[in-house]
């Protein structure tokens, strides 16, 4: 793109470091808020001003005739207003078919520019749904963020590989395996597993309270299964991979996608935690107390940490608890070491499934892919929700006290607020609701979530009578269900609702949907001309048509930096806004009889309808032709 506000902030900063200014002062060039004065505008005299010891507008004016001398591309005029500011009025003229080009090339280098250079790899691991039951609408705001973060990341120009954590050794699987043996439990007809051990789940939690005898048989299986022992350990392998397809198929209707699976039992088949231990012990950075609460256990002093709501740990910073078992932040450890290349170990490699992603195995195989495949990061990021913020700092701790100081600067915990459940939801949840209560909590526990599978159906379901055949509707319901837990801000908690969740008009990925097929309908009725070197005068629908195009790579270079989808899905419902405007305020391009006014509004719309298409395209939406 013809990028003028960086070309426009660069200028500034080489005019300010002529005048003595200090080096990496921020321009802070942004859309005018006086357009009489300019498109865009700059107070960087009034930040140099007290360093200079001189008035703003004297600084401004020669900030102003650096900029004149500069002749950057596309500017028709340099101006100061005000107590200095130094704003540019963009040359409409040339300006727009530049805008237009760069927005149909044939390749993506639109969004390569000024990326920063990163050698080697960087590792996403998002999802982690704990393979004892159905994947929810948490998981799903999980597996949207991961999904999109790295599809920004790939369209900048970074090598990325995508991982989700299986945790098949813990309390929860463990809970499911005790259910399936001791309840007598069956599946209900059409219930799908994962749904079934859901339920199982559920049932057998319930019970505990009950029935102490089945505690106990939970620490026996919980031991076993940490253990490796057979045929516990085998059997719920057996379990746990038929929910982990079962999620997979779930996420897959979303357009999530994963390279390798990593199974947190081969981390303690194959030692990998044993080896981690080892090594801090040999670092002299644990400590064993044998008195007080902590007493029998191996414990990373003085780190941050919260007790774990999960485990009932006494604090995330227990990594042995005492009874010899390793703790999730245990074998965290160890998995990251493996991430980073830092461990000296390493799994064996297998498909899951022809065309699925890779798995580990703590077995070799003849179909084994070649050693070395994954790991050895240069940056990890984990996208995994706050509740889990004080066992992140604990394996960045830890990589810090083995002496691996970059390594733990480039960990990356992508921290997001959970899904919780409106009153309404909660209701047909069979939840009894008190007056004043915003929100309530989602318990898988107690069943209390919304399974992704049936909100998936249900948008289908609602959408099927706008759309040509079900393979769109079910494109218009992914749609609609990623937009949903995108659009919110990371630190936001989603009060899930499901007419709002399910709403198709207004700030929604159906209402995106239908501008690009708009965009589509429109250029089916115009045949294709030459774009002319010069546009003619622009209306305002056109000229802020022009000026969304033109923000898109700068709206991925924000969201690539600060490891978020929400500036992206921001900047799509504004573009589709923009577009929508120019459709209903200018006329229809196929009744414009002048070729070059026609063939510019042709180029513009193309240039809306190929931008708003990448945009969904990064969101992990199909943009749909026709609806």
């Amino acid at each position: 793109m013809p990028d003028l506000a960086s070309s426009f902030a660069r200028a500034l900063e080489r005019a300010a470091l002529a005048l003595g200014a200090p080096d990496g002062v921020d321009p802070g060039v942004e859309l005018s808020g006086e357009p009489v004065h300019g498109d865009l505008s700059s107070p960087l005299a009034q930040r140099l001003a007290r360093h200079l010891r001189r008035p703003p507008a004297a600084i401004a004016a020669e900030l102003a005739d650096a900029v004149r001398a500069a002749a950057l591309p596309h500017v028709s005029a340099v101006t100061v207003s005000g107590p200095g500011y130094v704003n540019v009025r963009i040359d409409d003229a040339t300006f727009a078919p530049a805008v237009i080009g760069e927005a149909l090339a044939p390749d993506d280098d639109r969004l390569l520019a000024d990326a920063p250079a990163r050698r080697g790899k960087t590792i996403v691991e998002h999802t982690q749904v704990n393979p004892n039951k159905a994947a929810h609408v948490g998981h799903l705001r999980n597996a949207c963020i991961g999904d999109t973060v790295v599809r920004i990341l790939r369209a900048r120009g970074l090598r990325v590989e995508v991982q989700n954590y299986i945790d098949d050794t813990g309390v929860q699987v463990a809970d499911v395996m005790v259910g399936l043996r001791m309840l007598g439990l069956t599946e209900e007809p059409g219930e799908s597993f994962d749904r079934f051990c859901s339920r199982v789940y559920v049932e057998i939690c319930r019970r505990y309270e009950e029935e102490p005898d089945l505690v106990e048989e939970r620490r026996r299986t919980l031991r076993a299964v940490e253990a490796r022992e057979q045929p516990v350990a085998a059997e719920t392998r057996t379990v746990t991979s038929r929910i982990v397809a079962a999620n997979l198929a779930t996420m897959a209707r979303l357009g999530i996608s994963y390279d390798l699976l990593t199974w947190e039992s081969d981390i303690l088949e194959l030692g990998f935690w044993q080896k981690a231990f080892s090594a801090l012990r040999s670092a002299e950075v644990l400590e064993h107390p044998q008195a007080g609460p902590l007493a029998g256990c191996w414990v990373l002093p003085d780190a941050d940490a919260v007790a774990d709501a999960d485990t009932g740990d006494a604090s995330g910073k227990v990594l042995v608890k005492s009874d010899g078992t390793a703790t999730y932040t245990a074998k965290d450890i160890a998995y990251h070491l493996w991430k980073f290349g830092l461990l000296g170990e390493d799994f064996h490699y297998r498909r899951w499934a022809p065309n699925g992603p890779a798995t580990s195995s703590a077995q070799p195989s003849p179909d084994d892919l070649p050693p070395g495949t994954f790991g050895h990061a240069d940056r990890v990021v984990n996208v995994i929700d706050q509740r889990q913020s004080a066992p992140q700092l604990v394996v960045r701790e830890a990589l810090s006290r083995l002496g691996y100081l970059e390594q733990a600067q480039a960990l990356h915990h992508l921290a997001y607020e959970v899904v919780a459940l409106s009153p309404a939801a909660a209701r047909s949840l069979g939840v009894a609701t008190e007056a004043g209560r915003s929100m309530y909590a989602m318990s898988g526990r107690q069943g209390l979530d919304v399974h992704a599978d049936l909100l998936i159906d249900e948008v289908v379901r609602r959408v099927r009578a706008k759309a040509s055949s079900q393979a769109v509707a079910a494109a218009l319901a992914a749609a609609a269900v990623r937009y949903y837990l995108l659009r919110f801000s990371l630190g936001a908690i989603i009060t899930f609702d499901f007419d709002e969740a399910l709403r198709t008009t207004g700030d929604t990925g159906v209402y995106l949907e239908y501008a690009h097929a708009r965009a589509c309908g429109i250029l089916a009725r115009v045949d294709p001309l030459p774009l002319p070197d010069r546009a003619p005068e622009l209306s305002p629908p056109e000229r802020a048509l022009v000026k969304a195009i033109d923000r898109f790579p700068r709206v991925v270079a924000e969201a690539a930096t600060a490891l978020t989808p929400g500036p992206l899905a921001t900047y799509a419902f504004q573009l589709a806004s923009a577009f929508n405007d120019f459709y209903e305020h200018t006329p229809r391009i196929y009744r414009i009889e002048d070729p070059a006014r026609r063939a510019f509004r042709r180029g513009l719309a193309d240039a809306a309808r190929a931008t708003l298409a990448r945009a969904l395209e990064l969101l992990g939406i199909t943009p749909l032709e026709r609806i």
